[in-house]
């Protein structure tokens, strides 16, 4: 226990911080967080094995900003509690488990555990998409929250949150949250974060309707989508403007070839886009093709293979005017700078070019241009579920 007195709990901090002991722990700890959340970020895999988890999204700035943070705090905490063993701080373990949670999550649409270049498991994350910034902010603040906790123990040397305030009258006792400080505390910043949370998920703001019997489509703002149409970005024809300025590329409705079971709206536009826009199930196709919207990441390495596959000059042609109309605004490019999927070396791109070959090649007759177009889309927002609907509801606000 450090016996010098101090000013306030951020002197104590420093100085428990000086200390050799602590030193070591934090660092290892910092190393060793950093190691296990890129991991779960998707940002490497075990060597020989290929072990290691898929990411169906890109990884930005903001990622390993929150990367650092988020692990920063987590050893500060263990740093504090290695000092301090005899008060375990309640909150450690909320604010651990939630941040454990919100590095895992940003993988998406799903976790896809791969080894030996095969997926062993794929883990749905999809209702979780629209909430990732609220439990980004949650577990940041949480952990915040239990580091002051615990620094404010060991600084005046006693167990503040366990106290609880005596009655003034025998016969009455205030409520529970008024005596127990942290539950008061957790009142606080549950309240906080709920206002955070309305600022950070859109909510609907476009009128919507949805015929369940008939399979009607959804309407929100100048867009439809539906069971057999889904929404992307388009490039720009010649003199049309964009919906958001310096964007050269525009969201569109598209028709698809698989057809979807749409889900009941819930009165939230962004989750009723992410119900019905990121696909489920198996489409019709998916024996033929071995491929299913539950296993993008297998689905993703099959369609790459399509890519092989021998058109006439006639099917080329046709080919080569879908793919090179269809952008990545996501990986490669950007929405100020899309880029056309034959000139990127991505993963998807190469699997959407795959897909084209494999739908011209079967069902040229059956589907027109824009239908196979709309099923690549279907699937790029499978494999950009975030982006996508970020995307998408930004257009919907400016339209």
């Amino acid at each position: 226990m450090v016996k010098k007195k101090h000013k306030n709990e951020f002197s104590t901090l420093i100085d428990i911080l000086k200390l050799e002991k602590i030193k070591k722990v934090f660092f290892i700890s910092t190393v060793l967080s950093l190691i296990v959340y890129s991991f779960l970020y998707g940002i490497w895999k075990i060597p020989f094995l290929n072990l290691g988890i898929n990411r169906t999204s890109e990884i930005v700035m903001n990622d390993y900003l929150f990367l650092i943070l988020i692990s920063v705090l987590l050893s500060l905490l263990i740093a504090l509690i290695y000092y301090e063993k005899k008060n375990a701080l309640v909150l450690a373990s909320s604010g651990g488990f939630i941040g454990l949670l919100s590095a895992i999550c940003p993988v998406c649409q799903s976790i896809g555990i791969v080894a030996f270049g095969s997926t062993l498991l794929n883990i749905p994350t999809a209702f979780l998409v629209p909430y990732l910034g609220f439990l980004k902010l949650a577990s940041v603040l949480l952990l915040v929250l239990a580091v002051y906790l615990k620094i404010d123990h060991i600084h005046g040397n006693t167990c503040k949150t366990c106290k609880t305030k005596k009655s003034i009258h025998k016969k009455y006792k205030e409520p529970f949250i008024l005596r127990n400080n942290i539950a008061l505390t957790l009142l606080v910043v549950w309240v906080l974060l709920a206002g955070v949370n309305n600022l950070l998920i859109p909510k609907a703001f476009a009128t919507t309707s949805l015929v369940e019997s008939s399979g009607g489509s959804v309407s929100l703002g100048a867009f439809e989508y539906g069971p057999k149409m889904t929404l992307k970005p388009m490039p720009l024809a010649a003199g049309e403007q964009p919906a958001i300025a310096s964007y050269k590329s525009k969201v569109k409705s598209l028709p698809t070839i698989s057809e979807l079971q749409m889900k009941p709206l819930t009165g939230d536009a962004v989750q009723d886009v992410l119900n019905n826009i990121i696909p489920t199930g198996t489409p019709w196709y998916g024996t033929q093709a071995g491929v299913s919207f539950d296993d993008p990441i297998t689905a993703q390495n099959l369609w790459a293979k399509g890519k092989a596959l021998q058109l006439s000059p006639d099917e080329e042609q046709r080919w080569s005017r879908i793919v090179n109309s269809f952008t990545c605004d996501y990986c490669c490019g950007s929405p100020q700078n899309p880029t056309i999927i034959t000139r990127c070396g991505c993963a998807h791109a190469g699997a959407a070019q795959g897909m084209a070959k494999w739908f011209v090649k079967n069902y040229g007759d059956s589907y027109s241009d824009e239908e196979i177009y709309g099923e690549m889309a279907r699937w790029y927002a499978l494999w950009y579920p975030g982006p996508t609907i970020k995307r998408i509801m930004q257009e919907a606000q400016a339209s």
